[in-house]
């Protein structure tokens, strides 16, 4: 029998006294929580404070607008992202305007006459605005009006300016992210008066996004476990996609999940998902929204990272992501669509008759493997999640409970020099394949009960762990897992008595 195993206390201490050493048992230790740690990624303003690639910590949405610039991207997502994640911690960086970028343009053009007074209503970007008009003001005036309340909100994504009865807007940024602006007549809080036409120029004509790999190199020694950005053209999609790719690999461990969001009309959108084939990465589109999409992105990001930190194998349907702005119905996709969608890799997004925007599915846009082979096996958000949590949660507890642990196979005398508590962990600091096989089950025992993986006598039985013939200081394993599903389709045959 070997002696009890003492990190503080001498072997040969022969001096007389009481000697204690005080340390912790992770034995029974329960689930870790997960170090989340979110990121949103923007495009700065010459107005902003931030520097490209400084990372710096945000607790209130306010404190985007000096970061950021007022009417930026990244202080709308900030916003987006604290509307349904106000307690996570929230980082965010960004990137100033590629210098060869040009910015979006667009306009509305009055025409016709007023024929009593009357409160005009317009949404830019989703915001409102509303100015009054009498009988006798012309088309220049109404024009003038305008183009004065959208530049006295700061918060406004464009510059306006106005002449012969239009108002020409300039988005603040350049890039193609201006072409998403949406701007419109809103109908619905207050028709037009009879006589009166807006003619609507939609956002066009930007590009030149900035380069994302120059803020990704920045994150090399930073852990996030979540992050959105604004960009959703093809060479940044692909650098992110592969980035994130990167993040998951076990020598990096650590794991990400990206969102991106584009507004788009329905063959676009299939276009969009066929971007990238990443197991990390959400894309979901919406058509003709009042919300911008980096703002779609950043509320899809703050709702999933605080349910999946809760749950990771549970699925998003029917959360809402708060003040996003359903598009109108005629622009909604239908059931057909959404379903087509979701096999080019894009999420899908319901909305609700009031007008809101709830989540149906979440997927990644992973669709085939390296042969191209259709595989499903990292379809949902869920599978990704699920994965991370246990890896994480298995590494932090093998480093907690055998951290000078030697290494013995289960058959030599070394393994059965010294005493295991009760939990069958070794106090002698050896440890040995099948008690880390011990351990693991004990592991999956508690998996299992927080409904994260099922049939776990079959894991247990599938696991195999053992001690390398090439080198004693390595333990191998392979641990098999059946993750938990999700009732997401019910199909039945209901039949009556004829």
């Amino acid at each position: 029998m070997a002696d009890f195993t003492f990190d503080e206390i001498p072997l040969d201490w022969v001096e007389p006294g009481t000697y204690l050493e005080a340390r912790p048992n992770y034995a029974q230790l329960g689930l870790l929580p997960y170090p989340v740690k979110n990121l949103i990624i923007g495009q700065i303003l010459s107005t902003g404070s931030l520097k490209e690639g400084e990372i710096v910590e945000v607790v209130n949405a306010d404190d985007a607008i000096a970061l950021f610039g007022a009417g930026s991207s990244g202080a709308e997502m900030v916003k987006a992202f604290r509307a349904g994640n106000s307690t996570q911690p929230l980082y965010v960086t960004g990137l100033l305007d590629d210098v060869s970028g040009v910015a979006a343009t667009g306009s509305l053009a009055f025409n016709g006459t007023v024929s009593a007074a009357s409160v005009l209503r317009f949404k830019i970007g989703g915001r409102s605005v509303k100015i009054s008009v009498a009988a006798k003001d012309d088309m220049p005036a109404i024009a003038t009006k305008l183009a004065a309340a959208i530049s006295q909100d700061d918060a406004m994504p464009v510059k306006a300016t106005a002449a012969i009865g239009t108002v020409s807007l300039t988005a603040k940024y350049t890039g193609e992210l201006g072409n998403d602006i949406d701007f419109r007549v809103d109908s619905a809080a207050a028709p037009l008066p009879q006589g009166l036409d807006v003619t609507i120029t939609p956002m066009a004509d930007g590009a030149g996004n900035p380069d994302i790999n120059k803020v990704l190199d920045s994150l090399a020694q930073n852990w996030f476990t979540s992050l959105s950005v604004p960009w959703t053209d093809k060479t940044n999609m692909e650098a992110l996609a592969l980035w994130l790719d990167e993040q998951f690999k076990a020598m990096s461990k650590r794991d990400c999940l990206g969102f991106v969001a584009k507004r788009a009309g329905f063959s676009e959108a299939v276009a969009w998902g066929k971007l990238t084939n990443c197991a990390f990465l959400s894309a979901a589109p919406l058509k003709a929204s009042p919300t911008s999409s980096w703002a779609l992105a950043a509320s899809l990001q703050g709702i999933a990272a605080k349910h999946l930190a809760d749950d990771p194998a549970r699925q998003l349907r029917t959360l809402m992501l708060p003040n996003v702005q359903a598009p109108d119905s005629a622009d909604q996709w239908t059931e057909q669509e959404r379903d087509l969608l979701l096999r080019s890799g894009c999420s899908s997004l319901t909305c609700t008759a009031e007008g809101a925007v709830t989540i149906s599915r979440i997927i990644t846009t992973y669709k085939h493997n390296n042969l191209g082979t259709a595989d499903r096996a990292w379809l949902d958000i869920m599978t990704s999640a699920t994965v991370s949590r246990i890896r994480y949660d298995w590494a932090a507890f093998i480093t907690l409970n055998y951290p000078r642990c030697k290494l013995a196979d289960d058959d030599d005398v070394a393994a059965f020099a010294g005493r295991l508590d009760s939990n069958g962990l070794p106090d002698n600091a050896v440890v040995t394949p099948g008690r880390m096989k011990a351990s693991w089950a004990g592991r999956c025992a508690l998996y299992a009960n927080q409904a994260w993986i099922i049939d776990v006598d079959q894991t247990i039985r599938d696991s195999i762990f053992e001690r390398s013939p090439s080198d004693k200081n390595r333990m191998q394993s392979r641990q098999r897992i059946n993750i938990i599903g999700n009732l997401m389709v019910f199909a039945g045959s209901l039949e009556f008595r004829a």
